[in-house]
Parts: structure tokens; sequence; C-alpha cells
């Protein structure tokens, strides 16, 4: 890796915390300059769009890690069940078992969903898609598997939302479950 790539790397798991902390709209420059050790103008030396380009980055930084821990498993030559199974451990890895965040999540709410809210919705559709595919490849209906794929996306954000409320990861990870266990049943 090169030095630029980690930096920049670096860069962005120092961002996403305040986003995700303070959420786009409460994220401050000088809470972002601050939790990166820059000042405000080399952090816009980094992202030359300010925060927009910042949250741009943590979108596509976000997207990109749970397209690997969670998503791309849903591809390859094993059992749907066994593929489904895969992607529910890879979410949940993703979002550390409920005790983390989905910056994904942060960001469609509040200030930056006017600016991000066509991508994030556009990704989800394509996350729905694909796990409504492989809904149908274990033999589901094309039209429940469809609404099951958008529970199944509704119960995880729902639950990891509900956990954060409650203040309690073991929600998530009771939703985790269940869901687990009614997709070995077949859905």
């Amino acid at each position: 890796m090169t030095e630029h790539t980690s930096n920049r790397t670096q860069l962005i798991e120092q961002l996403s915390a305040v986003f995700e902390r303070n959420g786009y709209a409460g994220a401050t420059l000088s809470q972002l300059a601050a939790a990166t050790g820059l000042s405000k103008s080399s952090l816009y030396h980094h992202f030359p769009g300010g925060k927009r380009e910042m949250a741009q980055a943590l979108l596509r930084h976000a997207v990109a890690e749970v397209e690997v821990l969670a998503f791309s498993c849903l591809q390859g030559p094993e059992r749907p069940t066994t593929r489904l199974a895969a992607f529910l451990e890879g979410f949940s890895r993703y979002v550390e078992d409920g005790a983390g965040h989905c910056l994904l999540a942060v960001l469609a709410q509040g200030g930056a969903r006017a600016e991000l809210g066509d991508e994030i919705a556009a990704q989800v559709g394509d996350w729905t898609n694909l796990l409504t595919k492989t809904l149908e490849e274990s033999g589901v209906k094309p039209k429940r598997a469809r609404r099951l794929a958008g529970d199944l996306l509704d119960q995880l954000y729902g639950s990891l939302t509900v956990g954060k409320m409650l203040n309690d990861p073991a929600h998530f990870r009771r939703t985790v479950k269940r869901i687990a266990k009614r997709l070995r049943k077949g859905a």
C-alpha cells in the first residue's frame, strides 16, 4: 500500500468516526480537522469539495467494505442458503455484531440525504436485486423473493437502529439469529 493510499484510508477512518457520531449535518469542519490532526486548510487540500466530498469518499469506502464483507458472499458457486448465511455473517461483522454503525444509514439520514440520497438509494437497489436473485435461486418465486429481500434489509437495518436506541447490541444479534433460522428453513 502506498503512503498516499494509507494516509487516505486513515483519513477516511478518522472522518468516518465523526460522521457516525454526529451525522452529516452535525459534523463540523472543526471536529473533522481535529479528528484527523489536520488544519482546516489541509483538510481542504485532501478534499477540495469540502464536507460533501468527504461524505462521498466515506460513502464509497463504506460501500466497498460492506460489499467485500457481506454482499460479495451472495455470488459464487455455493448453495444459495450457504451464500445467504455467509452474507448474514459478513453483514454482522461489518456492523460489529450490532455495536458498530453502517455509515450508509448515517448518511441516508439528515443533511446528506439531499446530496447523496440518490447514490445511496441506487446502491441499496443493487443490493436488493442481488438478495432477490439469491432468494430466487433458493427456490423462492420472484415476487416473493423481492418482498423477502426488502424485508431482510428492513430487519437488519431496523434492528441495528433499534439496538442503538436501546443501547443493546444484542437486539441486532437476536434478529440475525432469527433471520438465519428462517433462511435455513427456506425463507
